[in-house]
């Protein structure tokens, strides 16, 4: 019966180990990219970081950014053309609405951007955070020696639940091995 159950288990562990050494994915090459395609993606910056504006997205920035190699690109925004650019590469523009309906058109080419929501840049959130920073706002401040009891009142009580808790889970388990493993002979 035991090597019955050693071989069941000593085989469970050969299948999970060559299924852990297959490949989850199989790789696919990329297509190489046809230059005589247009491609044009519209984006947003605000400090290091970049967003790009699709269907229904949030941006942060009020300066749009547009990169293309098509020859030709109109821009439509809200459903009207707003502007026609020829052999560009890198447009930008600033944009002040906090929603946005976008097209870009090219050809065959067509890119949309939908039901975008466009926020200030982030670091006009930081001025204001300055500005009310000058405004001397009351704050009420913790003494070091007030947060060092508090975080060794936590630390302590944190330490004792655990403790607690283990003891307790501990002490189930080895009743209920002795409950079904063991017995008493009562004796009198």
């Amino acid at each position: 019966m035991r090597g019955n159950k050693l071989g069941c288990v000593i085989g469970l562990l050969a299948v999970l180990a060559s299924l852990s050494l297959l490949p989850l994915v199989q790789a696919q090459p990329q297509p190489p990219i046809r230059t005589d395609e247009c491609m044009a993606y519209a984006f947003t910056r605000s400090g290091d970081h970049g967003f790009l504006l699709e269907n229904n997205s949030f941006a942060y920035g009020t300066t749009i950014f547009i990169r293309t190699n098509c020859e030709e690109l109109q821009l439509n925004i809200d459903g009207e053309r707003y502007s026609t650019y020829r052999n560009q590469t890198e447009i930008s523009f600033n944009f002040e609405s906090p929603m946005i309906n976008m097209t870009l058109e090219s050809g065959n080419f067509t890119y949309y951007a939908e039901n975008v929501s466009i926020f200030q840049d982030r670091f006009t959130w930081s001025d204001n955070y300055i500005q009310y920073m000058d405004q001397k706002p009351t704050m009420t401040f913790i003494e070091l020696g007030a947060l060092t009891f508090q975080e060794n009142v936590v630390s302590v009580a944190s330490i004792v639940m655990v403790w607690f808790l283990s003891v307790n889970i501990y002490w189930a388990l080895i009743n209920h091995y002795l409950d079904r493993n063991l017995f008493e002979e009562v004796v009198e």
